[in-house]
């Protein structure tokens, strides 16, 4: 069988972008740590993550890594390919008002114009400004789904209509009857 070129071109695109992931996880992670904390051999996590050995990282193993690390650069890579988007949400996050919410996510976005900003012009990001710039992009992203799940949370079911209806009469408004 012949494989279409598009196909091809996508499969390349997307090995490289794992390998390069795989490498920057490797440069940045302590693997004598990872190696301890998940029970695979030093050694044998180093030949995984090197594109040029034949092991290969295997889903149960990039799980065990990422979730002991906190490093997901290779699941982000990994979603990317598939024209998705990962974000970490933090499951100890406190509820903040809806205001808060929504002036962080404005800071953000400063944020990320600022830096866009500052390497516009430029043709090619060094690899420190290209992860600074991912992790402001995911803070942001991350940010906004809290503050979609708040949203959700606090206006669905019964308790948000009487919390509106109580607000409501608390601020002085004239009911119809008794005005």
């Amino acid at each position: 069988m012949e494989c279409s070129t598009s196909t091809c071109s996508f499969r390349e695109s997307a090995l490289h972008a794992i390998n390069e992931a795989c490498c920057a996880f490797a440069e940045k992670e302590n693997m004598r740590v990872i190696s301890a904390n998940t029970g695979i051999g030093k050694s044998q996590l180093r030949n995984k993550l090197n594109p040029s050995q034949t092991h290969k990282l295997s889903v149960d193993d990039l799980l065990l890594i990422t979730k002991d690390s906190g490093n997901y650069c290779i699941v982000n890579s990994l979603l990317l390919n598939l024209d998705m988007v990962a974000v970490k949400v933090e499951r100890n996050s406190t509820d903040e008002t809806l205001v808060k919410r929504a002036l962080e996510n404005s800071m953000y976005a400063g944020e990320l114009s600022r830096l866009a900003l500052e390497n516009g012009g430029e043709i090619r990001l060094p690899r420190r400004k290209r992860t600074e710039l991912l992790m402001r992009a995911h803070q942001s992203v991350s940010n906004l789904v809290l503050l979609m799940n708040d949203l959700e949370n606090k206006t669905s079911g019964v308790s948000p209509f009487l919390s509106m209806g109580l607000d409501f009469i608390v601020s002085g408004s004239p009911l119809p009857g008794l005005s």
